[in-house]
């Protein structure tokens, strides 16, 4: 059980099983909420830092790991509940923007290449996906279209570093 402290100063008792992703909060969405964001079920800020938090948590789920989110920032993903790597739709093939991967019911966007992010998922026991390559956007595009557009992706509003 990993314990922490709420925004508004209250206990917070955390069944790490339960992390889906951690990550640093950020002005644009989470200004005022606290230090970090912890997905797990529910969302929750808290007040300690989010490399504390993960190192906390991956003292008691080991298969939390770091990737790079988008704007440059850590986010720790729990790899063994995640399925991909999952390919790019033509709108996220951005400079900087290596693979994605699905947790939670959403998809999170990182930079890391997809045989780095299908070798942390098969590490943790997650569902592996083939490594997508750009011959599924020209045999599958439509079927495609309907599994990338019907996915809401984590933090969509944040694309650029603070």
């Amino acid at each position: 059980m990993i314990k922490l402290m709420r925004r508004s100063g209250t206990p917070l008792e955390l069944e790490a099983s339960q992390v889906l992703r951690i990550r640093k909060t950020d002005p644009r969405l989470d200004d005022g909420l606290g230090n970090t964001l912890i997905n797990a079920g529910q969302t929750f800020f808290v007040q300690e830092e989010a490399a504390a938090v993960a190192a906390a948590v991956k003292a008691e789920l080991p298969s939390l790991y770091r990737f790079t989110h988008r704007i440059g920032a850590p986010v720790w993903v729990n790899v063994h509940a995640a399925k991909g790597p999952m390919p790019l739709a033509p709108n996220h093939r951005v400079p900087g923007l290596g693979s994605a991967l699905d947790i939670g019911g959403k998809r999170q966007y990182v930079r890391e290449s997809p045989e780095e992010v299908r070798s942390a998922i098969a590490a943790a026991g997650g569902d592996v996906q083939p490594i997508p390559d750009e011959g599924l956007w020209v045999q599958g595009r439509e079927t495609l279209r309907e599994i990338l557009g019907s996915l809401e992706a984590w933090d969509e509003e944040l694309t650029t570093p603070e």
